[in-house]
């Protein structure tokens, strides 16, 4: 079952249903192992996995996997019996992880059939077993080009921030954050945003000097676009956008000179090849220029504790990186350390903010934003040291003449 979608979890309704239960009846009445389950209707066959059939939950299931029977797009179906709660979920989870990605979560209790997604959960069908089956995609596809593409494009409105919304001095926080991490920025330079987004990051730097000379690009053409609306309504005259991923950067192109200043944030763990993104990143510095890379810290207090609780989460917060990791790759490629720092508090900040902006128009906005401004200062004051109470990190390096 082949699909570009950029909605993986969407793209499972037509085929897992169809022989969903077929799956439960054959595989249930099997004392371990695995099945190929049989295609209905034109769909293609999927290979059905018997949870319980391996003893322990946090070990691998990759040898029971035959992979070569799976097309790029087809599903993985891991059964658990009976009534597993989320927490035990999450172990089959990471016992397919990396090379599967859990896309979707379908609970059957005995008479209905309930699907939960990323986005939601809904009755889907009737059912006539007790299990939990685990709908995973290779990683490979669900983080392919074509997919982050078009996630990007039909996320892109949503990443943008709205001016007014609880919240959104707290997002253009962050991207400012993020921008002036580096130290001052010389006039005339030259600037990169590595995989723009809505572009606020790279245009926060923009804005701190005279003559700066912009360049973004992200492979969605949508966050193209709108980062070049939003650098215009800044005020960011010299701004050029381009489409394209960090592991074969549009920017530098042949014989054009690298940038003065490059900024990355949020990107690397959307990678689906981490060597290859550092590689790009490194390509796109000048001797003599400033790199920040920032992103997601998978190993803080508030990630660690979801991904003990939630099955199901993005693809992105199980790929996050190391910062030691990312430091490790760029000092191999010649870049000289500066600084590490986290600035966004860990959970309970994100749920309390969330509650804050959905129930009481964010009237505690004010107060959260202050709460990460100064732990955002201790942290680097202590320059890291607070790792853990921190969901993301930045980085700061130059690049030797």
């Amino acid at each position: 079952m082949t699909s570009s979608t950029s909605d993986p979890d969407a793209a499972l309704d037509a085929g897992t249903l169809a022989y969903l239960p077929e799956c439960i009846a054959l595989d249930l009445g099997l004392a371990a192992g695995s099945i190929q389950a049989p295609g209905r209707g034109g769909v293609p066959s999927a290979r059905a996995v018997l949870g319980e059939a391996v003893t322990d939950p946090e070990g691998p299931l990759h040898e029971l996997v035959n992979e070569s029977e799976f097309g790029e797009g087809d599903p993985l179906l891991v059964i658990v019996p009976g009534s597993p709660d989320d927490e035990r979920l999450a172990k089959w989870r990471d016992a397919i992880w990396p090379r599967w990605h859990v896309v979707a979560l379908y609970t059957q209790d005995g008479w209905r059939t309930k699907r939960r997604t990323m986005h939601g959960s809904a009755e889907v069908g009737k059912a006539t077993q007790s299990c939990v089956v685990l709908a995973a995609r290779r990683t490979s596809h669900v983080m392919s080009p074509a997919a982050t593409v078009e996630k990007f494009d039909s996320n892109a409105q949503g990443w943008d921030g709205e001016p007014g919304k609880p919240g959104y001095a707290h997002f253009r926080w962050m991207r400012k954050f993020v921008a002036d991490y580096g130290g001052p920025i010389a006039a005339n330079s030259s600037i990169l945003d590595f995989g723009c987004g809505a572009g606020w990051v790279g245009i926060e730097a923009a804005k701190q000097v005279t003559g700066a000379q912009l360049a973004s690009f992200d492979p969605s053409p949508e966050m193209v676009r709108i980062t070049g609306e939003n650098a215009e309504r800044e005020g960011v005259r010299n701004f050029t956008g381009r489409t394209g991923f960090g592991e074969a950067p549009p920017f530098p192109a042949e014989n054009e000179p690298p940038y003065d200043v490059v900024i990355s944030s949020g990107v690397v763990s959307f990678s689906p090849d981490v060597e290859a993104w550092m590689d790009g990143l490194a390509r796109s510095v000048k001797p003599g220029g400033q790199l920040v890379v920032g992103d997601i810290h998978g190993e803080s207090f508030g990630f660690r504790r979801r991904r003990k609780r939630k099955p199901l989460l993005p693809v992105r917060e199980l790929n996050a990186q190391d910062p030691a990791h990312v430091r490790e790759g760029l000092e191999s490629r010649g870049f000289v350390f500066h600084i590490l720092s986290g600035y966004q508090l860990t959970w309970p900040i994100p749920e309390a903010m969330h509650v804050d902006a959905t129930k009481w128009n964010g009237v505690l906005s004010p107060l959260f934003l202050l709460m990460n401004k100064g732990g955002a200062g201790l942290g680097r004051a202590l320059n890291h040291a607070l790792a853990p109470c921190f969901d993301s990190w930045v980085m700061s390096f130059s690049r030797p003449r």
